[in-house]
């Protein structure tokens, strides 16, 4: 469809005149600015290919029937982000597998072998300092979706953090691609279904992993 008729499209169903931007980026899928002359809208090039009841709801939306965004323009757009793939994007250069302890790619391979059939296509590197200040909350690991990305904070990458545990949070990370986020009843976004906890028991080594966060997730946070 072209930018044309897909214009025409949304202003005859949200009846107003529009000034639309198609974009591609990975951040903002849809912003509408109401001005006194215009009405501006953004939208990810998602949108072309939206299903009509995605349409009806953005246009009521547009509209400011909507105050706020659908639960169908929610799950659409986390559906939609599911299938794209930004990872051509990325700059291998700037990945980092060997830490000073554990080696990321052997570790993910490892688990890719044993838990996924060596299936998963994946990009992993370290993040963050070897240290850092305490704070309340302490991320682990990390995934992006589009850049088929898993990021593993350089904290555990010591000689008192046992094996188990860096292969726990990788595993964690990887399902996060096989097990996505999904938009519920309400209108939220879950990020571990009940899916994603069943198979995370699978870890062989899931208790004593999980008795070696808690025991040490305050020492971090009181020590780094």
């Amino acid at each position: 469809m072209s930018l044309i008729t897909f214009q025409q499209q949304v202003e005859d169903l949200a009846g107003v005149k529009l000034k639309l931007k198609i974009n591609d980026n990975r951040s903002t899928m849809l912003s509408v600015r109401w001005e006194p002359d215009c009405t501006k809208v953004s939208l990810h090039r998602m949108f072309l290919q939206a299903p009509q009841n995605v349409m009806q709801s953005l246009a009521c939306y547009i509209r400011q029937e909507h105050k706020i965004i659908s639960r169908d323009i929610k799950a659409f757009i986390e559906d939609s982000l599911k299938k794209l793939d930004y990872s051509h994007t990325l700059d291998k250069s700037k990945l980092y597998s060997q830490g000073r302890i554990y080696n990321l790619k052997e570790l993910y391979d490892e688990i890719n072998d044993d838990y996924f059939k060596s299936k998963l296509k994946l990009f992993i590197t370290w993040f963050g300092k070897p240290a850092q200040r305490s704070k309340s909350r302490l991320t682990f690991g990390l995934y992006h979706d589009q850049l088929k990305l898993i990021k593993i904070n350089r904290l555990l990458d010591r000689d008192t953090v046992p094996k188990y545990v860096v292969s726990y949070v990788i595993f964690h990370e990887m399902l996060h691609h096989v097990c996505p986020s999904y938009i519920d009843e309400k209108g939220m976004n879950r990020v571990h279904s009940k899916e994603f906890k069943e198979k995370e028991l699978h870890y062989k080594y899931y208790d004593l992993a999980q008795k070696w966060i808690k025991e040490q997730q305050a020492n971090y946070f009181a020590n780094f």
